[in-house]
């Protein structure tokens, strides 16, 4: 056996015949010259593990790419194929397939064919180049698609996206065709016209956001996925992209979104249908967001509390249920607060929403006076009807505003001040205590037993705690009392 060694190889010349350059070279791309001129330096040393895979790896190119380019240069009887298990090519000599009578000319007419009938269908719209053609006809080969199809695919994309397609995107409907089942011209007919009125679709949503441009191929096949699969028809889509006008940037994926949310709650996907289920959302949206208005949030979306509101409203009237949401802002609630409010009303006997006014009304005169208290006991925050109840159940038991008001002063150093000033009174109450000075007079309480006990000893001095007793002394005095001072 006789081998070259490595010198031989990494310094030796491969020679290109000039025919190559000038017949060959220009209609190929860089991809097919790189395996051509790859193979032809490889093929000088007999390597049987040097195959396919090997040449991808060296050149940095996907296995496919290197046989289609294989697959190139055997239709121009270039390289022959001779196994396929692995594959194997030889490599001719050019200047003996010209000699024979074995070039491209002569040999491989189904492409020439082929190529022939490319560019007499395109070639007065645009200039085709060979590795387009090449492409094409892999079609024929690899996925065994009628040379008639493809040239209705190809007049296809000269019509709906311009004579200068990209033939890379007329590829993949190619693969879709081809597992669709398309075999017949009247298959391919039928496929067409249905992808036109997806294209026409699909541009008029463009045209719905303003965009003057081609759909590209994930927007084509969002719109099959709307008409075909979801059953929406093309004038109720353009009616779903009237609700885009909320987003900075429609799109059809943000259609898309709006399309997935209402497939399922409507019965038909006509115009009709839709533009009624739009209206009554429209309503549901405006009432969610007047409650979110109330509760302050008006940066939320009114869709992510639509199913809430909703199961809401089957219990509660509207007006209600916006009433609610004001009351429990007061208290810096959230719309989850919402429902325990109603829930409060509806035990008190308040079902409608003029009852819950005229509650709110009766309470209404109450606020000068808790505001008093508010100051009086350094509270912050705004007043709610919890707040203004708990007054007038204070009135109700028979503390005047005047008693109230020095309770809330005695309250201002307490961390839980309403629960504070709720002992105190409750302490007074005991007492007897109903005006300010029943107050003096019940500010010293005598203690049991030899020893006195003063009240600040027995109160906490977290002063703020619910479970602590309010001692009803005034702290100061007695500890003064206690010292002799």
């Amino acid at each position: 056996m006789f081998q070259r060694n490595d010198e031989a190889r990494l310094f030796g010349v491969t020679a290109v015949e000039n025919i190559f350059i000038t017949e060959y070279l220009p209609a190929a791309d860089g991809d097919k010259i790189k395996v051509y001129l790859y193979g032809l330096y490889r093929s000088q040393f007999g390597e049987e593990s040097f195959g396919v895979k090997e040449m991808a790896i060296s050149l940095s190119i996907e296995e496919g790419q290197v046989l289609s380019a294989l697959r190139y240069w055997e239709r121009r009887r270039l390289v022959e194929r001779v196994s396929d298990q692995p594959p194997t090519f030889i490599f001719h000599h050019l200047g003996q397939r010209f000699m024979t009578g074995q070039d491209q000319i002569s040999g491989d007419e189904d492409y020439i064919l082929f190529s022939d009938a490319v560019n007499t269908q395109l070639g007065s719209r645009r200039k085709l180049r060979e590795s387009d053609i090449s492409m094409a006809y892999e079609w024929v080969e690899d996925l065994g698609l009628p040379q008639e199809i493809i040239l209705m695919l190809l007049n296809y994309f000269a019509d709906t996206r311009g004579a200068h397609f990209s033939f890379k995107s007329a590829q993949t409907t190619a693969v879709m065709m081809k597992e669709d089942g398309i075999s017949t011209t009247e298959d391919a007919e039928q496929f067409f016209s249905h992808s036109k009125r997806t294209h026409a679709g699909a541009r008029a949503v463009l045209s719905q956001f303003n965009l003057r441009r081609l759909p590209t191929e994930p927007e084509l096949a969002l719109y099959r996925k709307w008409t075909e699969q979801w059953g929406f028809d093309d004038k109720a889509i353009i009616i779903a992209c009237q609700e885009t006008v909320a987003a900075n940037n429609p799109s059809f994926s943000y259609l898309n979104g709006i399309l997935d949310r209402i497939k399922n709650k409507v019965a038909t996907k006509g115009s009709k249908a839709i533009k009624q289920h739009f209206k009554e959302e429209g309503q549901d949206v405006e009432q969610v967001k007047m409650v979110l208005q109330e509760l302050g949030l008006q940066h939320v979306s009114p869709y992510t509390l639509m199913s809430a509101f909703l199961l809401l409203r089957e219990a509660y009237p509207v007006e209600m249920i916006i009433l609610a949401a004001k009351s429990v802002r007061a208290r810096n609630g959230k719309f989850e607060d919402v429902e325990p409010q109603l829930m409060t009303w509806a035990k008190q006997g308040l079902k409608e929403d003029k009852q819950v006014i005229e509650h709110l009304l009766a309470l209404k005169k109450y606020m000068p006076k808790m505001h008093e208290v508010f100051e009086a006991s350094g509270m912050d925050g705004r007043i709610g009807e919890t707040d203004l109840m708990r007054y007038q159940q204070w009135r109700e038991e028979g503390h005047s505003d005047e008693v109230i008001l020095e309770a809330g002063k005695r309250a201002r150093s307490a961390r839980q001040k309403l629960s504070y000033i709720q002992r105190i009174l409750n302490d007074w109450k005991k007492q007897g205590v109903k005006t300010l000075q029943d107050v003096e007079k019940a500010s010293l309480r005598p203690q049991g037993g030899s020893k006195k006990k003063v009240a600040f000893q027995e109160y906490d001095q977290e002063q703020g705690s619910v479970d602590t007793p309010y001692a009803g002394l005034d702290l100061l005095k007695e500890a003064r009392d206690a010292h002799g001072k």
